[in-house]
């Protein structure tokens, strides 16, 4: 009996979730409201790329924000950016991205859990870049509301050093002071339990800053986006020389 049983309830599992799929609806008008974004590759030019970017989407196929990024180590914070998105009924769409004085960027994108979050991958020739979009939720932006206890990762690379990946837990007090620890790798070499110590600020845009100071380590800043109801906030290093991103999440 019990061998029986299991095919029937696998089938029913993919049926529900055929029939989920497929009763997936989406618009333009899923996509609304203000989101964090995190991406990164390789450029046409051959140069790593790493960026945190905040826009606002108007529910009707456009959207304003600003981005900080890295390229090749190169670093430029809250840059303007516009861009257009079309979705389809299916949740597949496309979209473009426009920073000031840069060529206009193509993407593929999915939407997922209703809108909350969105895949994209971009389309043009030379590139091999990905990231995804969180929604920013009813976050409650100051220092002060963003505190607790938060696991984070970042990975990325170190001209003239090397890749580097990272995890750790770092502990924001609500008074603008971090303390926690990191174990990692840059180019090979691994270390564990590193002590930090460091202090950040969140802005009432949900945008912030934060310098961590690792013990024997050089000093780490970062532009930050708050996401998912103050739950997760984005980064990426901003440090010349640096193409690093990662986030850290309650």
């Amino acid at each position: 009996m019990a061998s029986k049983i299991v095919p029937i309830v696998l089938l029913f599992a993919m049926t529900l979730a055929l029939t989920t799929a497929a009763s997936a609806t989406c618009s333009n008008a899923t996509f609304t409201g203000t989101y964090g974004i995190t991406f990164g590759g390789i450029d046409s030019h051959g140069r790593l790329r790493a960026a945190v970017a905040q826009i606002t989407a108007d529910g009707k196929g456009k959207f304003t924000g600003v981005v900080s990024e890295s390229k090749g180590g190169v670093i430029s914070s809250d840059v303007p950016v516009t861009g257009t998105y079309a979705i389809k009924a299916t949740c597949i769409g496309s979209g473009t991205w426009l920073e000031q004085a840069q060529k206009l960027r193509h993407y593929n994108l999915v939407l997922v859990s209703g809108g909350a979050s969105m895949e994209m991958v971009q389309t043009d020739a030379g590139h091999t870049e990905s990231g995804f979009a969180q929604a920013q939720g009813k976050a409650t932006c100051t220092t002060a509301a963003v505190h607790g206890t938060f696991g984070f990762h970042a990975t990325g690379s170190y001209v003239g050093v090397g890749p580097a990946a990272v995890i750790g837990q770092l502990i924001l007090d609500g008074s603008g002071n971090i303390a926690g620890q990191e174990s990692g790798s840059v180019n090979g070499t691994i270390f564990s339990g590193v002590l930090i110590l460091g202090g950040y600020t969140i802005n009432s845009d949900c945008t912030g800053t934060a310098k961590l100071n690792p013990a024997g380590q050089s000093a780490v800043n970062l532009n930050l986006v708050v996401v998912d109801g103050g739950s997760k906030v984005l980064a990426v290093q901003t440090d010349t020389g640096s193409i690093v991103s990662g986030s850290m999440e309650k």
